[in-house]
C-alpha cells in the first residue's frame, strides 16, 4: 500500500542498532509529528552524506517539535558496528528485509542508469560532498537500485506530506523539510 497524503500512516515494526527485538513506529512517534525517511543502506556514500546533514541540522526538527526516523536496509548490526550508539540523534530503523519498503512500495529503479536519473548533477555534487567529509562506501546492502521515498507524519497519526523520489537524488533539502514544519 502506497503512502498517500491525508492517509493514516500504518503501524510498522523495524529493528533498531541499539535495541534489542523489534521496535514500533508508533511508540517512537510517541503522539508526535515525525519525518520518516526512506534511504538506501548505511554504506551508500550519498545516504551518509544525508544522514551527515540530518545530524548538523537536528536542532532544526527538535525545535519544531518533530522525530526524524531514517529507515535503511541494514542489518542493524552492520550501522551499530560503522556508528556507535549516539552517533546519530535521530532513529535509525533497519530492515534489512526490505519488508517496510515493499509493504509502503518504495520501489527500485529499473537500472543503474534510472537510479541516478535527471538528477545526475545533484548526485555527483552530493559524492563530491562525500569525498570532502572523508566518506567511504561501506558494505553494500538491500537493493542496489533502491529508491529513496519520504513521508511527513503530523502527531495525529495523518500523513501530511509524502515523496516518492524518481531518481536517488529527487529529495528535499533539509530546508524543505523544515520549511513544511
Amino acid at each position: 500500500m502506497k503512502l498517500t497524503q491525508g492517509a493514516k500512516m500504518p503501524n510498522f515494526t523495524y529493528l533498531s542498532p541499539y535495541r534489542e527485538g523489534e521496535q514500533s513506529f508508533e511508540e517512537f512517534a510517541n503522539g508526535k509529528r515525525t519525518y520518516v525517511v526512506f534511504l538506501r543502506y548505511y554504506g551508500c556514500t550519498v545516504c551518509r552524506v544525508d544522514m551527515h546533514n540530518f545530524k548538523n541540522r537536528f536542532s532544526d526538527f527538535e525545535e519544531r517539535k518533530t522525530n526524524l526516523m531514517v529507515v535503511l536496509q541494514s542489518d542493524p548490526a552492520v550501522v551499530a558496528e560503522e556508528a556507535e550508539k549516539g552517533t546519530f540523534p535521530f532513529e535509525i530503523a533497519c530492515d534489512p528485509t526490505q519488508k517496510i519498503y515493499k509493504d509502503f512500495e518504495i520501489e527500485p529503479a529499473k537500472s543503474k542508469l534510472r537510479l541516478a536519473g535527471s538528477g545526475v548533477f545533484k548526485l555527483v555534487s552530493k559524492m563530491n560532498e562525500a569525498k570532502k567529509l572523508g566518506f567511504e562506501h561501506g558494505k553494500f546492502e538491500g537493493d542496489e537500485e533502491q529508491l529513496p521515498a519520504i513521508a511527513l507524519v503530523e502527531a495525529d497519526g495523518t500523513i501530511s506530506y509524502v515523496h516518492y523520489a524518481k531518481n536517488i537524488s529527487d529529495m528535499p533539502t533539509v530546508d524543505e523539510m523544515i520549511n513544511k514544519l
